[in-house]
């Protein structure tokens, strides 16, 4: 059995593909003030927005956010590395971002932190870590997202003891929901699926038990995630009788 699950953020939004009928994307000013088209893509320095009357730009600099679905290029690029293509998806991801570098949109933060685990998966541990901090860079407000990223690549070093840190606001957060936001409920899962690993390397299988029964149970919204973790936890169960969740 694998180390960890190839982590799929695709999951975290559950978002559908844009077709031809799809409402307009909103750009939101920082006036407040709001434009509608569809996004094409970010030149220098501009988000590029296509409207009847033809393509027009708006500096990144004004813009307070973007609102609008992910494109397709997204969603085919996620089941790439879901389907194990991660080399595949490391450079549809690639292109997607830089189309779009720098988008103030929840799906862009998500693709910028699955060029990390899509790096990852492929075996490339250092891309994957300029990756992380490339997403933190970018998007400041998505640290949460980059460190669970970092605590998976900890975790996959055998660097156990870094990892806890990473993921205490995430794990916090857990203890606040019940039935979190789409775009939320996946980070969760790894997160337990994470500290499982940390406190089973540790010794501490009870613990460990929990974690993966959290990740398999209360947040299941990653579906490999949520399945290697239900593995664990029988492994666990297997190899030590009479083990429970405390």
């Amino acid at each position: 059995m694998k180390a960890s699950p190839l982590p799929t953020l695709l999951l975290l939004a559950g978002l559908a593909a844009a077709g031809p009928a799809a409402a307009q994307d909103t750009v939101v000013l920082k006036t407040g003030a709001t434009r509608e088209g569809k996004v094409v893509g970010v030149s220098g320095g501009n988000v590029r927005v296509q409207t009847p009357d033809g393509t027009t730009g708006t500096p990144l600099s004004d813009v307070r956010e973007i609102r609008m679905s992910a494109p397709p290029e997204f969603d085919a690029a996620a089941a790439q590395l879901a389907a194990g293509d991660a080399r595949g998806a490391v450079g549809a991801l690639t292109a997607l971002i830089e189309k779009f570098a720098g988008l103030p949109a929840a799906w862009a933060e998500r693709a910028a932190a699955l060029l990390g685990d899509a790096k990852l998966a492929a075996g490339d541990k250092e891309g994957a870590a300029s990756a992380y901090d490339n997403l933190t860079k970018t998007y400041p407000q998505a640290v949460a997202l980059a460190n669970l990223g970092r605590a998976r690549l900890a975790v996959e070093a055998g660097n156990f003891a870094e990892a806890p840190p990473l993921l205490a606001p995430i794990l916090a957060a857990s203890d606040r929901v019940v039935f979190p936001p789409p775009a939320e409920g996946p980070a969760l899962c790894q997160a337990h699926y994470l500290m499982g690993r940390v406190q089973e390397a540790g010794g501490d299988n009870r613990a460990a038990l929990a974690s993966y029964l959290k990740a398999a149970a209360l947040f299941p919204f990653d579906d490999s995630t949520a399945a290697a973790a239900r593995q664990r936890a029988e492994a666990l169960r297997a190899e030590h009788a009479g083990l429970i969740a405390p």
